[in-house]
């Protein structure tokens, strides 16, 4: 017998002035009704969202909304930043109460199902108590004893308060993706004993005719006896038009249908287990999942969590080991603690457990997700496989085995030496891309895009609006250039079965990862077709060990050649042909090309196919060229640049119609004189609001991992005569990395409306800087064309950056240089700053005896990305400034830290002082923003001086704070008050002392990560 529940229920929720004990429900009218599927926020009940929000997230700023670049898009009501926020927000107990009608005497014991909830729940029968159920990952069944025929009311209390010590972001808990709905979902019903025992028996036959088995062997994993690859992406149970996980097999139909159609294999489940439709679906695509026990957790020794752990892992075995997709099983996504032993264990007991099923061989056990263990790669033991992202072992930084480091016909191998169990890559990839704010009117259910809201606003405010579309689509190539190399490197190194890509559709949490090739809702952004992903994410990928994408003409280069296939059968017999074609007014030509014949192919990895040895000597010009390698329907192709040396830059620079120079002083006079004139400042003269370049984008998102390098790619005129020859895409593409880390972007915020850069450079979302690389205008009587770029060095050394020196000064001197924008000097002057000056005038600092210092000569350099934190009792706090001679000084500026999520230590109000003779004469007074830009005091007057003292009077986040504080037990939210202090990157006086410019690389200096999660 059956009794489905479905329909509406009266509600209660918990009343902050009621004392309601527990198994009890408020004695009083219920509050409404609501309609069960469902939750309670969707539906009008809850709290309003406000800054005051408890978010369950550890992950954030509670401060957020001090934040100068959050306080865009707040006008029509709180727009949240940091993730896709509910219409409500509620932790707490909530009673549901309804009437059911029993329609015959059976005898049979009742249950009450409640296919999806979260995390306690207590039920009653005409007001008699019948127990309770607490779990995050499967249904909650309470037994309601024997019922009599006839109309009964069941009330149900769901309490979706924290109940163990979780860490906040773990997915079956966390804000990030929407998962502290109150509510019940999926399948609500009464069932007998009788159904009970029957829906056993249906899990016993299916299991008996879907048998699996999987098997280690010599370090390659092994379903049903065939070698198998694992492609897999993350998901972390983000529904935004429910709010709550989905049932519809055709909502999961079509998300398996999408993994295989982008050459994917495996879901991997972070911190999650999804309900039973996601399996029955994947069993029916061929696509296997990895589930997680729902935690992000410490482990310890003893600890309750273990418990909670084993029993999670029960439940999970029991109500979904019987389906074939279940293949894998994770205890938790990077444990903290000393996890290695008890979760070592956990894989011992939890086999025997899965054995007692009678579910023996069905699937294999890690003890986690992410971290590296305490001992070599060779000497894990006590685990199926390895997932992680590092191993802490071998000469490449931090053991890593993933990202750049294995790029560009590289491996990971060093990192693996030894290792004798087959490894999955944790987490790969994570390069984000522009938002095309068009995605916001996809947001029709649950969650709203308050944090799309933020950025578009500022977008708008930041005059970029109007370019989103092409900073998506430019982003998004660059972004697929990265996975590319991520994933063929992969494919490439020994011991590696697998991968995780985090992640083939963006995440609306955590600060708002916008990772994927798909937008949040699983769909195409349009930038990269499902067989072209393919090329490089399949059962078969051919592999090309290119050792560069940059070659000169004289360059002798032999390619390597190999295949990773994991069907289901080996290919016998085929023939593997190659091409290199050069590209010419859009058409391409093939210059080389060959076949190797008959090739075998085994179901492995690095099966060598044999080598390309091109000879480059017969290309005159500056050219783009695809190597393309096929073998029957199964493709590959890389783009590559070669550069011919014709003619030397030194002998272009001395003609006397074109001004090459560094130094902004001789381009004015040269403007002036009606010249033409290339200026590339240095490196170091430009301000802390110009930032450095990467081609490598924000990893993850600059919220959860900010820095003061934030580019997500490139805008490029390529039709623009000054490409003519130096060939790119619009997008840029590799020939443009070497250039791009050793540049900065130049801040246009002060340019007319009209102007467009040659090269626009794209900024990060929460910061949108208006950003160029290359731009034009006319300045006085002359035309000026800058490039913020040291294109200096050997054409050996640099091909790619002479030559787009000799393209800009072929075009400069040419006739086609014709800029129409307008520029007057003080716009350039405005962003043009000697960063290196404090450290040259060898400035001394000297903080309050009283004041605990941490990194104090983070003050003598000029690294944004390098802080010192001063902490006292209370403001003020001081810092003293001195310098070895007077300077006339005029004004200062504070560079705030660039690299903490929690902006702790960000000043508000000051005070500047400088040393006349004996006393110290206040100069300045105000108020700086809480922002990452650079902050300027100006002095009521110029004041010629040996000492400056700055005075931090006040700060931001001084408030209240929810911290999440990790203990030996679990995670706890505790209050603290914010900490007086200044954390700064740099205190910099504004003056007319010259120093000389430089092009050192000052920003690649300290680059370790605050965000242990996030560090690639």
């Amino acid at each position: 017998m059956l009794m489905d529940l479905a329909g509406k229920w009266e509600i209660w929720l918990e009343n902050a002035e009621e004392k309601i004990p527990e198994k009890e429900r408020p004695d009083r009218k219920p509050d409404g009704s609501v309609r069960l599927p469902g939750i309670l926020q969707a539906q009008g009940y809850g709290n309003p969202v406000t800054v005051d929000t408890p978010w369950i997230s550890g992950l954030h700023d509670p401060f957020w909304y001090e934040r100068e670049e959050y306080s865009y898009g707040q006008d029509g009501g709180l727009s949240i930043p940091f993730l896709a926020q509910p219409p409500r927000h509620y932790t707490g107990r909530a009673w549901y109460e309804r009437e059911f009608t029993v329609t015959e005497d059976t005898g049979d014991e009742f249950c009450l199902i409640i296919e999806l909830t979260r995390w306690r729940s207590f039920a009653w029968v005409d007001k008699t108590p019948r127990g309770g159920d607490c779990s995050l990952c499967t249904a909650h069944q309470i037994s309601l004893g024997k019922l009599s025929k006839g109309t009964h009311t069941l009330t149900v209390c769901i309490d979706n308060r924290f109940q163990y010590p979780y860490r906040p972001d773990g997915h079956e808990v966390s804000d990030a993706l929407g998962a502290t709905w109150n509510g019940m979902a999926g399948e609500i019903a009464v069932i007998s004993a009788g159904e009970a025992q029957r829906r056993l028996e249906e899990k016993k036959r299916y299991a008996k005719e879907q048998p699996r088995f999987l098997e280690v062997r010599e370090g390659l994993f092994y379903v049903d006896g065939r070698p198998e690859y694992f492609r897999g992406t993350h998901f972390g149970g983000d529904y935004p038009l429910t709010g709550y996980p989905e049932t519809n097999p055709d909502w999961w139909e079509k998300r398996m249908e999408t993994i295989k159609e982008w050459g994917f294999n495996f879901l991997r489940c972070h911190s999650y287990c999804p309900p039973e439709a996601a399996f029955a679906a994947a069993d029916r695509a061929g696509v296997y999942i990895q589930a997680e026990c729902g935690m992000w957790n410490v482990f310890e020794e003893g600890i309750p969590m273990l418990s909670v752990l084993k029993d999670e892992t029960r439940r999970i075995l029991s109500q979904f080991g019987h389906h074939p997709s279940f293949v894998l099983l994770s205890a938790s996504n990077e444990p903290s603690g000393k996890w290695y032993g008890p979760l070592k264990r956990w894989v011992k007991e939890t086999r025997e457990y899965d054995c007692s099923l009678g579910y023996e061989g069905r699937r294999l056990y890690t003890a986690q997700s992410g971290w590296f263990y305490d001992t070599p790669p060779e000497e894990i033991t006590g685990t199926d496989y390895i997932y992680f992202h590092r191993s802490a072992f071998g000469p490449i930084l931090g053991g890593n085995i993933r990202g750049f480091e294995g790029w560009r016909g590289k491996d990971y191998r060093a990192s693996l030496k030894g290792t004798r169990l087959p490894v999955i890559c944790h987490e790969m990839g994570q390069w984000c891309s522009y938002p095309d704010f068009s995605v916001m009117e996809k947001f029709t259910g649950y969650l709203k895009p308050g944090n799309y809201n933020v950025f578009r606003e500022s977008a708008r405010a930041h005059g970029v609006l109007q370019k989103c579309r092409e900073f998506a689509w430019c982003s998004g190539k660059n972004q697929v250039l990265m996975y590319k190399e991520d994933m063929e490197a992969n494919f490439r190194t020994p011991h590696l079965y697998g991968f995780e890509m985090l992640d083939l559709h963006d995440y609306l949490g955590q600060g708002t990862a916008l990772v994927g090739v798909l937008d949040p809702f699983w769909e195409s952004k349009g930038y990269i077709k499902p067989e072209e992903f393919r090329e490089f994410c399949g059962e078969t990928v051919l592999l090309a060990r290119m050792p560069s994408y940059v070659y000169q003409t004289e360059d002798q280069v032999i390619i390597p050649v190999e295949v990773c296939h994991f069907g289901k059968e080996p290919i016998k017999s085929c023939d593997v042909k190659w091409s290199i074609e050069i590209e010419e007014n859009g058409l391409k030509t093939v210059i080389f090309k060959g076949v190797w014949k008959n090739c075998f192919i085994p179901a492995a990895k690095n099966t060598q196919i044999g080598e390309i040895e091109p000879d480059f000597a017969v290309i005159k010009e500056n050219k783009k060229l695809t190597l393309t390698v096929e073998m029957g329907k199964v493709r590959n192709h890389w783009d590559f640049f070669v550069y011919e040396k014709s003619s030397d830059c030194f002998d272009m620079e001395k003609n006397s119609e074109v001004v090459y120079t560094r130094d902004w002083q001789e381009a004015k006079r040269e403007l002036e004189r009606g010249k033409r004139v290339v200026y590339s400042p240095c490196l170091s003269e430009l301000d802390f609001d110009c930032p450095p370049l990467s081609m490598r984008p924000v990893f993850w998102n600059s919220q959860m991992g900010p820095g003061w390098t934030r580019s997500l790619g490139l805008v490029v005129q390529s039709d623009h005569p000054l490409f003519w020859n130096f060939p790119t895409e619009e997008y840029g593409g590799w020939q443009w990395e070497e250039i791009l880390d050793q540049a900065r972007g130049f801040l246009l915020d002060e340019m007319p409306k009209g102007l467009t850069p040659i090269v626009s450079v794209i900024d990060d979302w929460n910061r949108n800087l208006p950003l160029g690389l290359i731009f034009e205008g006319r300045v006085n009587a002359g035309r000026l064309l800058i490039v913020p770029a040291c294109l200096e060095g050997e054409f050996k050394k640099r091909p790619a950056a002479w030559s787009l020196k000799k393209a800009l000064l072929t075009y400069a001197s040419s006739e086609l240089f014709c800029p129409e924008t307008e520029l007057k000097p003080e716009w350039i002057e405005n962003h043009l700053f000697p960063d290196n000056r404090m450290r040259l005038l060898n400035a001394s600092y000297r903080a309050e005896p009283e004041a605990a210092v941490i990194n104090f000569t983070a003050l003598e350099d000029e690294n944004p990305d390098h802080s010192v934190w001063i902490e006292k009792d209370n403001y003020p706090i001081s810092v003293e400034i001195s310098f070895r001679e007077r300077i006339l000084v005029s004004g200062l500026i504070v560079v705030p830290d660039q690299k903490d999520r929690m902006h702790q230590g960000c000043i508000k109000d000051y005070v500047v002082h400088v040393r006349q003779g004996e006393n110290w004469e206040e100069a300045a007074r105000g108020h700086f923003a809480s922002s990452f830009l650079s902050q300027k005091a100006w002095f009521d007057k110029e004041y010629d001086t040996e000492a400056i003292k700055f005075t931090a009077l006040s700060g931001y986040a001084m408030g209240e704070r929810p911290v999440w504080e990790e203990r030996s037990d679990g995670w706890h939210c505790i209050k603290k008050q914010g900490i007086p202090a200044i954390q700064t990157a740099g205190l910099h006086i504004i003056c007319d002392k010259k120093v000389k410019g430089n092009d050192t690389l000052f920003w690649k200096q300290f680059l370790k990560s605050k965000t242990k999660e996030i560090e690639n």
